[in-house]
């Protein structure tokens, strides 16, 4: 069996399928739920390709040189890496908004490729974007990393006691491996651990490396030209095609589907890709037209850059043009991708790192014998990256640890701690019932509430924000709240709270920051759940989210359907008072919270 260089164009055109994939997943979400699967995307295509090479060199020279090989992965992306480190950290200090928050930890993960367990030791999750780090898209390139460490040395020693057919089949059962370990180990209220461990997803390598070793991509065109592959490869390339184009669709990151199966079954199709791509076939022809194969030799850089200035951009802007603003920052981010591609990327992987960079350096400082302003071009560049370099030490030196929304969402969950109140039990009701006793007390009004009259709230990250103004102005108040809490999530714990009899005689329900509202379900719970109770109903405000209109159409539908419905007009008490907000619009600072807790009495009467 002869194995090439993976050259093929029609990986290139993965590629790029796999980069605009994650790009219009990260700039429009709601537009394409599952373009978090292009990661997968490039997973199975990076095991695939690295092990490709491994078994060309093992074949080629009769071993596998592994110092080498490392060194030439190094060539390949740390220069790119460590330009965007520097960068990021200097853009962290012109833009502010607490772009640079949590920025010492996100350089030592990106410097060491463990971005992806660092953030599971910190517990942020993909989906809670109020305030995204700006380096967290590193977290996948240190899974391929770790795995380009680990992998050849696994490699080598496999096939000296296995044949290639039996090390595909060993790196199935460990790519198998992974995904069980990923259903077992996901938590729907907190997926980070399954999503970004090493372990967890580490799948899609491996069943990229088992397509290398079974030999059916035989890469490329190494094959005779009379060996023409079957028109079933086109079907199944299609197919995968077909499959991941509706899984990006339709497969939230949230859904469980994702965890249980759904990005296996993803890797699965691109490996069929990935067959038609690696031989001749109409999807390969198809896959390497020019844009794409453009596209794709720059997808690395792509994806650096996407991501940190799509979250600038949209921290920067009104929340009404974060979109406008995030396409922007895609077309910045191509365009640097490009140069680095060119002056960065191509050189160092050619020259080496030392050579390019001493070569740089001679340029700076020899005459030349050009016009006067090509010299005073040089200068002023090398007089830019300085520049570059120390507001970047800058960046990192004076990183807070943490973001303000990180530091009010604390206190929140502090504040939340103490709020230990049992209405249930403080009223001497029990569930939906005893609405008898409840007939002579006091009527719930904005001097009362959660003073004589015990409340239960119920929300998400909003809540939370505003836990401390509500436990100090109404202490007789119960909440249960969780960051990135759907209109599901804080629907069941309402239901739960009503089984174990801990509901108050006014009900406060704060959702619609994540997502859009089951107005259907949310009627059946005010009027079943909470019969004969106060419903207090927030009016979700997410500003340029495109699920907020039919958030708020639905809290509105429920509340004139129903007598007993409060709404409290928090949308339109803050809309525009970006003084009263987190760094991230949507999250209410410590006057922002105050403002939110006498929306919700107000809406109550009786002041």
């Amino acid at each position: 069996m002869s194995f090439g260089r993976p050259t093929a164009p029609g990986l290139d055109g993965v590629r790029a399928v796999a980069v605009l994939l994650v790009v219009a997943y990260h700039v429009a979400p709601a537009a394409l739920p599952g373009g978090y699967a292009g990661v997968d995307v490039f997973f199975v295509l990076s095991g695939f390709l690295i092990t490709t090479l491994l078994l060309a060199e093992a074949q080629r020279e009769g071993r596998v040189d592994l110092p080498g090989f490392w060194v030439r992965r190094l060539r390949r992306l740390v220069p790119a890496a460590a330009t965007l480190v520097i960068a990021v950290a200097a853009l962290t200090v012109l833009v502010g908004r607490d772009t640079g928050a949590g920025l010492k930890r996100q350089v030592l993960g990106g410097v060491t490729w463990t971005s992806n367990w660092l953030q599971v030791a910190d517990g942020w999750a993909y989906a809670d974007a109020g305030e995204p780090p700006i380096l967290n898209h590193l977290w996948s390139l240190a899974i391929e990393e770790q795995y380009y460490l680990l992998w050849p040395v696994v490699l080598v020693l496999m096939l000296r006691v296995l044949r290639r057919r039996g090390a595909a089949v060993l790196a199935l059962v460990l790519g198998g491996a992974s995904a069980v370990a990923m259903a077992w180990t996901f938590a729907p209220d907190a997926p980070t651990r399954a999503y970004m461990g090493t372990d967890t997803h580490v799948f899609g390598l491996l069943l990229g490396s088992a397509l290398a070793l079974s030999g059916a991509a035989n890469l490329l065109n190494g094959a005779a030209p009379a060996a023409r592959p079957g028109r079933w490869l086109t079907w199944v390339g299609a197919g995968g095609l077909v499959l991941v184009a509706g899984y990006t669709v339709l497969v939230p990151w949230t859904s469980p589907v994702a965890y249980r199966g759904g990005l296996l079954l993803v890797s699965v199709a691109v490996c069929g890709v990935v067959l038609a791509a690696a031989n001749r076939t109409p999807l390969a022809r198809a896959l390497a037209v020019a844009p794409l194969r453009w596209v794709g030799q720059r997808s690395y850089g792509i994806y650096l850059w996407h991501w940190p200035l799509v979250v600038a951009a949209v921290r920067i802007a009104p929340p009404e043009r974060a979109l406008a603003a995030g396409l922007v920052a895609v077309a910045a981010a191509v365009a640097v991708a490009d140069v680095s591609y060119r002056l960065v990327e191509l050189p160092m992987r050619r020259d080496g790192i030392g050579a390019t960079l001493r070569g740089w350096a001679a340029a700076v400082r020899r005459p030349s014998p050009g016009p006067a302003w090509s010299r005073g071009v040089r200068a002023a560049t090398a007089v830019g990256v300085g520049a570059v370099v120390v507001t970047a030490s800058v960046g990192v030196t004076r990183a807070p640890e943490r973001s303000g929304l990180e530091a009010s969402l604390a206190r929140g969950e502090a504040a939340l701690a103490g709020m230990t109140t049992q209405p249930g039990s403080s009223d001497g009701s029990r569930g939906a019932g005893s609405r008898a006793s409840r007939a002579g007390a006091r009527p719930a009004t904005c001097r009362t509430v959660g003073r004589q009259v015990p409340v239960s709230a119920f929300g998400d990250s909003v809540l939370i924000a505003a836990a401390p103004a509500l436990a100090e102005v109404m202490p007789r108040t119960s909440a249960r709240a969780k960051v990135g809490w759907q209109y599901a999530d804080v629907a069941g714990a309402v239901r739960s709270a009503a089984r174990e009899g801990n509901l108050g005689r006014v009900v406060v329900i704060g959702t619609g920051t994540n997502g859009l509202i089951d107005t259907a379900d949310l009627d059946r719970l005010v009027r079943r759940t909470l019969a004969g109770r106060t419903v207090v109903l927030m009016t979700p405000y997410v500003p340029g989210r495109s699920w907020q209109r039919g958030a708020l159409a639905s809290v509105r539908t429920v509340a004139r359907r129903n007598a007993r419905v409060v709404l409290a007009p928090w949308h339109a008490a803050v809309a525009g008072r970006d003084a009263l907000l987190s760094a991230d619009r949507v999250h209410p600072n410590e006057r922002g919270a105050r403002l939110y807790v006498r929306t919700l009495r107000e809406s109550l009467g009786g002041c």
